[in-house]
């Protein structure tokens, strides 16, 4: 077997999007994964043009929401799946301090009142309606594409002899010794299964957690978010506190039918990471994502190959060499002190 242009390290979502888009480039790739834990596949997939307490639209979201709606349409559409379910959202205000702060701040190209009297909600300070969003059922995704990358052989372990290795193993990367100088700061997260019936599963609903339907009035509810957590396994902590959370706002019964966990890669800065290592040019990350893959796996990936093959640079906010040299630079100091 000749050595691929691009060898891929990890098929989460991010690992599995870029391969596929390098395939649809000309590139030849071989990709590989140990099936160790991966936060994709607990992953909720959702995505949303309007992010925070004050609604306020997410970084490039020009250019990152465009991506999405045009790629997980095509995979649909390519691997016989259906994954991807363009949704509304109801976004509950949780205080008045919240619902005056969207008023003042929030995008409303995206939010519009929305009348929440004849649902099943407990929402004292009233909703908006926040469209541009959905969510990706990203297991079957992955499934699909694994069983892709197998057919045409290009699913394999790793050689050594690669021109290019990208690196997109998520939460792994911060015990990778190339890449522990990016500055992690992972996040365990538990998710749940529900079963609620009488609740509408025409929308999503946010209320700093979230109920993503699954249709048979099975719900997906999370996500805690806490750190310093090496361990993938489910917490009851998490759970108890999604349950506390879901019966502040829920007007219904409701039935856990199942708990999963796992740790989001994420960075220091927040944002994802890209590019090649400042003294290994051969070695490049795609990582990072935390909660909002589905939303920036899509437009990143092309910007990564764009700069793996015409020399574009890539955002300077994800760009891998000078998020390392910043993160040395804030080390060096640290010791310092």
């Amino acid at each position: 077997m000749s050595p691929p242009d691009l060898q891929i390290l990890g098929h989460g979502l991010a690992g599995a999007v870029l391969a596929e888009r390098a395939v649809q480039v000309g590139l030849t790739v071989r990709v590989w994964d140990d099936g160790g834990p991966a936060a994709s596949r607990v992953a909720a997939g959702l995505f949303t043009p309007l992010t925070g307490q004050r609604l306020a639209t997410g970084w490039a979201l020009d250019r990152a929401l465009p991506h999405v709606n045009s790629l997980y349409s095509e995979l649909d559409d390519l691997l016989g799946v259906n994954c991807y379910f363009p949704l509304p959202t109801c976004r509950i205000f949780r205080s008045a301090e919240q619902r005056h702060e969207c008023g003042v701040t929030g995008n409303h190209d995206y939010a519009s009142e929305m009348d929440v009297s004849g649902l099943p909600l407990h929402a004292p300070w009233g909703a908006v309606r926040v469209s541009g969003g959905g969510w990706v059922n990203v297991g079957p995704l992955l499934d699909a594409l694994l069983a892709r990358r197998r057919a045409r052989g290009e699913w394999a372990a790793p050689d050594g002899r690669a021109k290019i290795t990208v690196w997109a193993e998520g939460g792994r990367a911060s015990v990778n010794p190339l890449w522990r100088d990016v500055g992690w700061c992972n996040a365990h997260g538990d998710v749940l299964t529900l079963h609620i019936s009488g609740l509408p599963e025409d929308q999503i609903y946010s209320f700093g957690k979230f109920l993503l339907p699954l249709g048979h009035a099975r719900f997906r509810c999370g996500a805690t978010y806490v750190r310093d957590v090496d361990s993938h396994a489910p917490s009851d902590a998490g759970r108890d506190a999604l349950v506390s959370d879901v019966g502040d706002v829920l007007t219904l019964p409701f039935e856990i039918e199942a708990h999963h966990a796992g740790i989001r890669p994420v960075t220091v800065s927040r944002m994802p990471i890209a590019g090649p290592h400042p003294e290994r040019n051969s070695q490049w990350i795609f990582n990072g994502f935390g909660s909002k893959g589905v939303l920036y796996v899509p437009w990143l990936a092309d910007c990564l190959l764009q700069g793996l093959m015409n020399e574009v640079p890539l955002p300077k906010e994800v760009w891998a060499p000078l998020r390392i040299q910043r993160q040395r630079d804030r080390d060096a100091t640290a010791r310092l002190l």
